[in-house]
């Protein structure tokens, strides 16, 4: 079973020991803002709606979660106030196994949504994956050779206090960030926007030169992080998704034209940049797909 937790929604799905989705991913509210005995019900009620999807009986194999925020891999100790702030420090993974009764493996939401795709999506069959997720932050995950690549103390890929575009990766290249670079071209003077970053988005399918302008900011910005990142790791694709990269036709130019200005040139001729093909499975199937590995693993790392 697969298991992706947001701060919004938690989807589940199951799979096949080869690998295969059985039925369709359910999906519930998160009720974060509720006390942690919701949300731990919701938790529970995706999982149990998932296996009547997939007409699935008994315990799984075993259960992959991703979850927003850092995450303490061996507990499974959830560190996020902000989007999960009754779970922060609660150890979610031994809750799951004792609720559940299957060993449980748990990801940061980002390493699965990237692992998602670098096996089953627009990275498959691609050594090196770097693959960000832009929607309310920008999350970022590194796969090598099929296997998530967490760093020394599991933070490789936390790029949301990274700076760019005079602040910060979460701010600028997230559906915030399109309404920051919307409100710099409308001028000091006209004052915050209200419009949301879909509003903005369909404004400039519509053609309006101000909201254009502020996707091509946008491109350029996410185009200087991701050629930084594309650096330092040479990879064979990167993969944006998450909600934002719904306007992928008002910010890919823009971002793909600043990524190879900053690469070397042998990487900016080979290294491809696609939008996400999974969607809202990617997390789910990520999350899987890093259960199954670790189950078979006999290091169990």
């Amino acid at each position: 079973m697969g298991i992706d937790l947001g701060g919004t929604k938690i989807a589940a799905g199951v799979f096949s020991m080869d690998r295969r989705m059985l039925g369709e991913i359910a999906t519930v509210p998160t009720q974060a803002d509720q006390p942690a005995e919701v949300t731990l019900g919701n938790l529970k009620r995706v999982a149990a709606e998932a296996c009547r999807a997939a007409g699935a009986e008994g315990a799984p194999a075993a259960i992959g979660i991703g979850s927003t925020g850092p995450i303490e891999p061996q507990t499974g100790q959830v560190l996020d106030a902000t989007s999960l702030p009754h779970l922060n420090f609660f150890e979610l993974g031994v809750w799951v196994r004792q609720q559940l009764g299957a060993p449980v493996f748990m990801e940061n939401d980002a390493n699965c949504f990237a692992l998602g795709e670098a096996l089953q999506g627009a990275g498959a069959g691609r050594p090196v994956v770097v693959a960000v997720t832009l929607g309310t932050a920008c999350g970022c995950g590194i796969v090598m050779e099929g296997r998530i690549y967490s760093g020394v103390t599991g933070n490789a890929g936390e790029v949301a206090f990274c700076p760019v575009a005079g602040d910060n990766f979460d701010n600028m290249l997230s559906g915030a960030g399109v309404q920051r670079f919307y409100e710099r071209v409308r001028g000091p003077g006209s004052g915050p926007s209200s419009l949301s970053a879909k509003e903005i988005g369909d404004l400039g399918e519509q053609g309006d030169a101000q909201a254009l302008e502020a996707w091509r900011a946008f491109g350029k910005a996410l185009g200087t992080a991701l050629g930084t990142i594309a650096a330092v790791l040479d990879p064979s694709i990167c993969v944006v998704g998450g909600s934002v990269s719904a306007r992928w036709n008002l910010f890919e130019a823009p971002m793909v034209a600043r990524l190879k200005t900053i690469v070397a040139p042998p990487a900016a001729a080979r290294l491809e940049v696609a939008r996400a093909k999974l969607g809202p499975r990617a997390g789910v199937i990520g999350a899987a797909e890093y259960a199954h590995y670790m189950l078979r693993s006999p290091a169990g790392d």
